[in-house]
Parts: C-alpha cells; structure tokens; sequence
C-alpha cells in the first residue's frame, strides 16, 4: 500500500497467502492472533518491527511503515496491560508471562485440533467397543484449558439458546402464538 492507496487485487491475493494474515481488504489487514502474539514478544525483547514483517512476508513497502508502528505499538500496549502487575514488572519478566501465555494457547490448539482428528478418523470396529475412553477423559487439557472450553461451550449455548427465542418470536409473529409452546 503505497502512499495511502488501496491494496490492488493481486497484492489482496499475495497478502491473504500468508499465515500472518487473517484477512484483507482493499484497505485494512487483520492479522493473525499467533503473528500479532510472535510479533509482540520479539518486538519486546529488541528486535525491530520491520524485520518481524518483512520475515512474515509483510514487506514495509507493502504494507506501509506507519501501519507496521501503529499496529506494533497497540499491541504492545494491549499486551503490557493484560499481565498482572505489568507496571512494577521488568520487559524481561513481561516477556516470560506472554511468552508462556503463548506456549499455553498453542499448546491447546494443538489439543482441540487432535480431538477434532480424533473425531473425523474412522475407528476399525475392533476399537470402537463401549469400553473405549474418551480423549477428553485422558487428562488431556490442564485446569485452564478445561475452564477454557467450558467458557466456549457455555457462550455457544447461550448463542444458541438466544437464537431459538429470537426465531420463536418472528415465527410467533408470522403465524400467531403456538398453543403446545404456551404450555410448556
């Protein structure tokens, strides 16, 4: 992006290739959560926001010298204030907080992405008895990443639950109250 111009459609193309990159449009690029965290952490520990782009393949003349300060310094900023105690703490010991932050969130996508295997390979009719123990049972996921996925389903079903009164309402609307569902 040159000068404040949009992004042409093969520069859209090249950027969306790229594992940094969540998403682009003609004018703004989200980047993804693993970039933005790799990003944080190196920028922390010394190294300049130029090279982290242009190693992710995020050229500065690309993508724009004030875009790279603005996004680094946001970041930075969000990751300072999400450790506890940040203000008393050394960039060192903030560095080592993110860092195994990071370490924890990958780690437990590495695990959902092994149960969503799991699940979609075929089991040999040998294995598939009903004595056969749940991944989930195997102590897979430490405290906080349990608590995690539980905060994910909870928010998934009250989506859910959400939707279902929403529809009942315009259903309600359309075609007049239902007797069986003012019963219950």
């Amino acid at each position: 992006m040159r000068s404040g111009g949009a992004f042409s459609d093969e520069e859209i193309q090249l950027l969306r290739g790229l594992p940094a990159v969540s998403n682009v449009t003609r004018d703004r690029i989200t980047y993804s959560d693993t970039f933005r965290q790799v990003c944080t952490i190196r920028y922390l520990a010394g190294e300049s926001p130029t090279k982290i782009f242009r190693e992710a393949g995020l050229p500065p003349e690309l993508v724009g010298y004030k875009r790279i300060e603005r996004s680094v310094a946001r970041w930075k900023d969000a990751a300072i204030k999400s450790v506890s105690g940040s203000d008393t703490m050394t960039d060192g010991e903030i560095i080592a907080q993110l860092a195994a932050r990071y370490k924890r969130a990958l780690a437990t996508r590495r695990s959902l992405e092994d149960i969503a295997n799991t699940a979609t390979e075929p089991k040999p009719a040998a294995t598939a008895a009903s004595n056969d123990v749940h991944p989930l049972s195997l102590g897979l996921f430490d405290g906080d990443t349990a608590g995690i996925i539980i905060r994910q389903q909870a928010r998934r079903i009250d989506e859910l639950e959400r939707d279902v009164v929403r529809l009942r309402n315009k259903l309600d609307k359309e075609v007049g109250p239902n007797p069986a569902s003012a019963e219950a």
